[in-house]
């Protein structure tokens, strides 16, 4: 199964939840050289691998604005995302390749996390979607999707609320089954969109500076990587919140 990540392509936007089907896969790392007291620094990788199948679906749906070139809607979402990336404050070494058919790989790194989602967040500070806080030596880092805060998570990826795309989303299908959602989905959408979406998952690793103390992931390789994952469907309905937190 091909490696995928969303438009978001990093944990840091959480980007990308529903740009595609696939496996989302991110690797974030927070370093232990702190800026200040507050600022946690760190490095994002990502790679991201999308089906044609989505690919054919969101070239139908979208909306985008000519710009004056035919450039596939992967590469201007990758491109766009790429350049908020650059215009934040705290990031650096930005980086992505196209590494074959609408597959892609990039890494950056930032001096401060909270920061950085506000930059990603059109400067606002309250988001509560990634919280971070300290207690002495220990540094919890939490991720916290619901329906309260879904608003909060479209205003750092906006491609959630384009009106073409909103309404395969939570705001919209909360309320129906899994059942009910992809029928619906297949009707609309063609009888491989189902599978594509149930075969989907979003995978998020996070690489501490230390040794994790308390998690409600997996802990993979060592004592200092620890790995969330849950069904695509689960975000585009949210029929309970997606939350998931580490403790270093």
């Amino acid at each position: 199964m091909k490696k995928i990540l969303p438009i978001l392509l990093s944990m840091a936007v959480l980007c990308s939840l529903l740009l595609s089907s696939c496996v989302v896969a991110n690797k974030l790392t927070f370093s232990g050289d702190l800026v200040t007291a507050q600022a946690v620094p760190g490095k994002d990788h990502v790679d991201l691998s999308v089906y044609d199948f989505f690919v054919d679906v969101m070239e139908d749906l979208s909306n985008w604005e000519d710009k004056g070139n035919n450039d596939p809607i992967m590469d201007v979402a990758v491109n766009d995302f790429v350049k908020k990336l650059k215009e934040s404050s705290v990031t650096s070494a930005v980086m992505f390749l196209e590494a074959g058919h609408n597959t892609y790989m990039g890494d950056f790194a930032f001096s401060d996390f909270s920061t950085l989602l506000a930059d990603l967040s059109s400067g606002k500070t309250d988001q509560s979607i990634v919280t971070i806080g300290r207690s002495g030596d220990l540094t919890r880092v939490e991720i916290n999707i619901n329906m309260d805060n879904y608003p909060e998570l479209t205003e750092i990826i906006p491609f959630l609320a384009d009106p073409n795309f909103e309404v395969y989303g939570p705001l919209y299908n909360h309320d129906l089954s899994e059942e009910e959602y992809l029928e619906m989905v297949s009707f609309i959408l063609g009888e491989e969109c189902p599978e594509n979406i149930a075969k989907s998952s979003i995978k998020l690793q996070v690489v501490a500076p230390k040794a994790i103390t308390a998690h409600n992931g997996t802990l993979i390789r060592n004592n200092m990587t620890v790995e969330f994952t849950f069904p695509l469907i689960d975000f585009l309905l949210l029929h309970k919140p997606i939350n998931f937190y580490l403790e270093y």
